[in-house]
């Protein structure tokens, strides 16, 4: 098979301490780059929340202000964030897409706190793969979404509400996805990139 399946992809996943992608803080970022199926290089950056984490989303992932803190082993939020623009902006520079599960989840917190802390926003020109968009378009079986439900039923074992594995899972799936739909790596990812938004807007609609 030829297409950007081949090629290097990042998959990408944020943990934060709410679903509000404009109020929440993130706490960590996974960037991980796929050169090739099969090679896996993360780069897991934790931002310290200046308050603690609320309780509702301690349960989910685990994460209190501390924990992140030891993480984040003396990097300032503003060097954390401003690492992940760095690598956004280099992505968007090579065109390498990037693999999200709900982009505009974790696009839309980025893009909120690279606004508060370090003043810019999210560099022109990304390009994006929305898994769950794709999933919803080109699997019919109906149920939910969720990363750990659809890891599931494609027997894939990970912990959840990890930056990291969520992630790595996400690219996995997308590859599983692909390889059920062999036409769609063929098709350019800046030609897909108007279909997402239309498939999302319609599978919004539909909810």
């Amino acid at each position: 098979m030829t297409g950007w399946l081949d090629r290097p992809l990042i998959a990408m996943d944020c943990e934060a301490t709410s679903t509000d992608p404009a109020t929440a803080r993130v706490l960590s970022i996974c960037l991980g780059l796929s050169i090739e199926p099969g090679k896996w290089q993360p780069t897991v950056l934790w931002v310290t929340p200046e308050d603690e984490v609320p309780e509702d989303a301690q349960k989910v992932h685990g994460l209190t202000r501390e924990v992140v803190r030891a993480n984040a082993a003396g990097m300032s939020r503003a060097d954390a964030l401003g690492r992940a623009a760095g690598l956004l902006d280099e992505a968007a520079g090579r065109g390498t897409p990037l693999v999200i599960h709900s982009a505009p989840y974790d696009l839309g917190l980025l893009n909120a706190e690279f606004r508060r802390e370090i003043a810019c926003g999210l560099p022109d020109g990304l390009l994006v793969l929305d898994l769950l968009v794709l999933h919803r378009r080109l699997n019919r079986l109906t149920g939910s979404r969720r990363l750990e439900v659809l890891a599931a039923q494609n027997g894939i074992k990970f912990p959840a509400h990890d930056a990291e594995q969520d992630a790595l899972a996400t690219l996995r799936l997308l590859h599983i996805l692909a390889n059920e739909n062999e036409l769609l790596p063929l098709v350019p990812v800046r030609d897909l990139m108007p279909l997402q938004a239309r498939w999302s807007a319609d599978q919004q609609a539909a909810l």
